[in-house]
């Protein structure tokens, strides 16, 4: 019996070495030669020419927040009535017969309260959970509760103080500075910002074509650094080119809303990610970055994703 943990404990341990080695160069290969700019954001690919080894992440065993919120097969609701002790969970039940994931920085409207989620949560299917959230909308708490709807999610910025600030108070700070910069001091509500219509326009336009753009790219891709003027607004890289092509639309939307919201043209060199890349992913760096400036993500013991947050030159 003692043999068999020995044997299982090296295994893991052998197992969780080899899953970090394929986020990490030589396995990744960086293609600024591919960069893809359009206005004030650009994009670099970042491929993976031997497929990860580790196959246990089925993407067709999971479901999306934004999906299962469309089908009725997952719902939201507050916990109760009073503001203090709800403000920041919310309940909801997972019925759609897959694992479902959750990623920080998407956005639900209604409630009494417009919220975004704090971190990446996987939730069983068949049970209700509570999940860990920040307000978004300041002035508001509604007696009444409304239904809550898909917003998509914030931008790069407003999801690196999610996810190393944890303080509710710096999430209203960076809202209310964001809105007073874009002239939508009328509202306290990040969400709110997010729909006026010449930032969703432009939004969809910058979706739309960097859609079309990486999909006509080579199957290899696994992720993408993201940059605005002098700025790195971050980096995420997949286990697999299926998980970053469905994970792809809410990878725009963030970085797409940090361009418009915070951007400036795009440079046209890649000295800045180069030296961001290199220290995310070298092994000799990597693990000092990711506890500082980083995170990874994983699904049954499983590493299948590793994100970089926005870094201000």
């Amino acid at each position: 019996m003692i043999k068999q943990l020995i044997f299982l404990f090296f295994l893991c341990i052998t197992t969780s070495a080899h899953a970090q080695t394929e986020f990490q160069i030589p396995q990744l290969v960086v293609e600024y030669d591919s960069a893809v700019i359009y206005r004030n954001l650009k994009l670099i690919p970042i491929k993976r020419f031997e497929p990860a080894t580790d196959s246990l992440y089925n993407t067709s065993v999971t479901i999306s927040l934004k999906s299962g919120m469309a089908n009725g097969s997952v719902k939201l609701k507050e916990r109760g009535d009073y503001m203090i002790e709800n403000i920041n969970v919310l309940l909801i039940e997972n019925k759609s017969g897959k694992d479902l994931i959750i990623k920080s920085g998407e956005i639900v409207m209604g409630g009494r309260q417009d919220r975004v989620f704090a971190r990446d949560t996987v939730l069983a299917a068949g049970k209700e959970h509570l999940v860990p959230v920040f307000c978004i909308e300041e002035s508001r708490w509604s007696e009444k509760e409304k239904k809550f709807i898909y917003r998509g999610t914030t931008g790069s910025g407003l999801q690196a103080i999610i996810d190393t600030a944890h303080n509710q108070t710096k999430v209203w700070d960076e809202i209310r500075r964001l809105l007073k910069q874009n002239n939508q001091t009328a509202s306290s509500s990040y969400a709110t910002l997010l729909k006026n219509k010449k930032i969703a326009d432009t939004s969809n336009y910058y979706s739309r074509y960097f859609l079309q753009e990486l999909r006509r790219k080579d199957s290899s891709i696994v992720g993408i650094i993201a940059s605005t003027g002098n700025k790195i607004l971050g980096a995420d890289v997949f286990i697999s080119t299926s998980l970053f092509y469905q994970t792809l639309p809410g990878l725009l939307e963030k970085y797409g809303t940090e361009a418009i919201l915070t951007g400036a043209a795009a440079a046209t060199n890649h000295n800045k990610e180069a030296a961001y890349a290199n220290e995310m992913l070298q092994s000799e760096t990597q693990p000092a970055f990711l506890a500082k400036k980083g995170k990874r993500f994983f699904y049954k013991g499983v590493l299948i994703q590793v994100t970089g947050f926005s870094i201000v030159h």
